[in-house]
């Protein structure tokens, strides 16, 4: 082999030499950068994984805080069903007279006052029933305050039994002492009404012997009537009621007596 050829040979192995030795390098550097690629994607693998499970964490923890914030609404919405509902019995207990548990003396100078704007309002006539047991202290220094109760207990139902309209209203006033609103009423009628219960009352036959009357307990009252466009306040009506009810006592009690009550204009020019 000459030498021409050995050079030639000699270049082609070195140069064969360095495309290997390219080639090792390159492969070395792919080899690398597809470690390090590797490890790249195993980090984000791992990222994602980090960030998969604090995902499902804060995906739990906002349908526990979901289900604690509805069982609260829903402990707050029973809560305030029963504040409304102890509010409503407090307000009712408020306006009840203990005793008998009819409306009390509070709640009927309310609803007196209502019904007297009301019927000024409406030019509808408005009645007042003033009511007193015969005699009770008698009874109750003869018979005890006990059975004075029980009393008063049966008459406030046969008053409550014997007004039944919705707008009828039948209080205890005080003591012995019962009243009854009857809003849109005439005084005829309102007479009728108080007479009415006056039998009731006969009927029931509660004993009385001590009574220097009769055999039994009995009941007067006074009616008093407002009719349009006469112009009164509840103390008129009140106090007419309570002079007619005197009236029925000093005529012998047991009985009703009626009266028209006339604003002070009225009674002034008929004076």
């Amino acid at each position: 082999m000459s030498d021409l050829e050995l050079s030639i040979l000699a270049l082609l192995v070195a140069a064969v030499a360095g495309a290997v030795a390219r080639i090792l390098v390159l492969h070395a550097r792919i080899a690398q950068r597809a470690r390090e690629l590797e490890g790249e994607l195993e980090h984000r693998r791992s990222i994602e994984a980090e960030l998969e499970g604090a995902h499902r964490d804060l995906q739990r923890r906002f349908v526990a805080r979901t289900h604690a914030l509805e069982a609260r609404n829903d402990e707050l919405t029973r809560l305030r069903f029963a504040l409304e509902t102890a509010n409503r019995r407090l307000k009712h207990l408020v306006g009840v007279d203990a005793l008998t548990g009819i409306a009390n003396r509070r709640h009927f100078d309310r609803a007196l006052e209502r019904e007297v704007r009301r019927a000024r309002r409406d030019g509808q006539p408005l009645s007042l029933v003033f009511l007193d047991l015969d005699e009770f202290k008698l009874f109750n220094d003869s018979y005890g305050h006990t059975q004075g109760d029980e009393v008063l207990r049966k008459v406030a139902q046969t008053l409550d039994e014997t007004f039944r309209r919705g707008g009828d209203l039948v209080a205890r006033y005080g003591g012995e002492e019962f009243a009854v609103v009857l809003p849109g009423v005439d005084g005829r009628r309102a007479g009728l009404y108080a007479e009415r219960l006056r039998r009731r009352i006969w009927r029931l036959a509660i004993a009385y012997n001590a009574s220097q009357l009769t055999d039994r307990v009995t009941i007067s009252g006074g009616v008093a009537t407002v009719y349009p466009p006469a112009i009164v306040t509840p103390d008129d009506l009140l106090f007419a009621a309570d002079k007619a009810l005197y009236r029925a006592k000093c005529l012998g009690r047991n009985r009703i007596v009626t009266s028209e009550v006339q604003s002070n204009e009225a009674a002034a020019q008929s004076a």
